[in-house]
């Protein structure tokens, strides 16, 4: 089972999402600009909103390269002496190095101490940073605290990578974000997994235009201590207003098969992915802008084949509002008139189909689907009727 999530954003003025030089992401398509907002931004969005980690507490992983820091604190916590852990935290610092591709020298003595004593005046890293999960790390530390004979301070790399993994060989499921998400390491410590869920980077449905916010911040005590008048600082930021198309697809089979065939917890967290990407925003410039505007439009295509159909080409000439319609609605008029037609151009494998609508217009997003939801939560209530146990 495939299942497709299409939906419709206008953000009011904002800059959600920068590139290096603090300008508003952007890209061509149909040799128009349009504004972008990377998938990136999307899934940290989605997998640090509230929604996505209240209903998930106990099965969510984390992203740091401060894995040994945490290793040896817990470790402390279980009665291991902190010089003890503070060896097994060191060691961590080297897994990620030297795996999987070979280097052209071994490392010289010296340069790792030099290196190690760094270390010794800040926190520990890994070489790159890691996404694992608590149950992941859990796994760690008991089998680090069970193996009483292990010698740490003989264990080279290669073997604390085989202590890795004898730690982690029984743990079938990984976490709901993993699994979602992927994991790519160049690390025998830690499997690669393949992402269940792909994200669309967002473009705007509309043509791409940036303005400037000139600003000043005025010294409070100026008047105090200053003759002259004026401001203490002055600045400028891109902002933009654009109506954005996101699409997400999600594996079911590959999703339920890598957090251990639980398909009750399959059905939480994809719940809880479609409230996160429908309610929680990028962060970017939130507290200039506060750009926080749900969907107006979220369509559902449930397909009984692996089918994956990017709708975005609905979009190639940009939508622009006429009399009758907003850019809100016509964007909605576009895009389910699109769908309509590529499902009978393709013959495409549908099961079934849902939308939710924030519109005053009436039939609108009918050409869609036949489930029309004007509540969120219907629409995830119908979801769970193809997503239960």
């Amino acid at each position: 089972m495939l299942i497709e999530i299409h939906i419709l954003q206008n953000h009011a003025p904002s800059n959600l999402n920068r590139d290096d030089t603090g300008s508003v992401k952007d890209c061509v398509f149909g040799g128009v600009t349009r504004t972008r907002i990377s998938s990136q931004c999307l899934k940290r969005s989605i997998r640090k909103s509230s929604f996505f980690e209240d209903s998930l507490t106990t099965s969510l992983g984390g992203r740091t390269k401060f894995l040994p820091e945490e290793v040896k604190k817990r470790l402390i916590e279980k009665g291991v002496t902190a010089e003890v852990a503070q060896i097994w935290a060191e060691k961590l610092t080297t897994i990620g190095k030297s795996d999987k591709k070979k280097s052209e020298g071994e490392e010289k003595t010296k340069d790792k101490k030099k290196e190690l004593d760094a270390k010794q005046e800040a926190f520990l890293e890994t070489a790159q940073l890691m996404f694992y999960g608590e149950n992941e790390l859990n796994k760690i530390i008991d089998y680090v605290i069970s193996e009483k004979d292990i010698d740490i301070k003989k264990i080279d790399n290669k073997g604390l990578i085989t202590i890795i993994q004898k730690a982690l060989k029984d743990l079938k499921a990984k976490p709901v974000d993993v699994a979602l998400f992927g994991r790519m390491t160049t690390m025998e410590a830690f499997e690669d997994v393949s992402a269940a869920c792909q994200v669309a980077h967002a473009i705007s449905v509309n043509k791409h235009s940036v303005d400037f916010d000139y600003f000043t911040a005025v010294d409070d005590l100026s008047n105090t201590y200053r003759e002259d008048s004026g401001s203490a600082h002055l600045g400028e930021t891109e902002f933009t207003s654009a109506c954005f198309y996101k699409y997400i697809a999600i594996d079911y089979d590959a999703f339920v098969k890598s957090i251990g065939e639980d398909k009750k917890l399959a059905q939480i967290a994809i719940s809880a992915l479609v409230n996160s990407a429908a309610l929680s925003n990028p962060t970017g410039k939130q507290n200039s802008f506060a750009a926080h505007n749900p969907p107006h439009f979220i369509g559902i295509e449930i397909k009984n084949k692996k089918i994956p159909v990017n709708l975005a080409n609905a979009f190639i000439k940009p939508v622009t509002p006429d009399n009758k319609l907003s850019l809100n609605d016509k964007s909605i008029e576009v895009f389910a008139k699109y769908a309509r037609k590529n499902r009978d151009a393709f013959s495409l494998p549908m099961k079934d189909q849902a939308h939710f609508i924030f519109t005053n217009e009436d039939k609108l997003g009918n050409e869609f689907s036949d489930n029309s939801f004007v509540k969120l939560s219907e629409l995830i209530t119908w979801l769970e009727t193809h997503t239960g146990a």
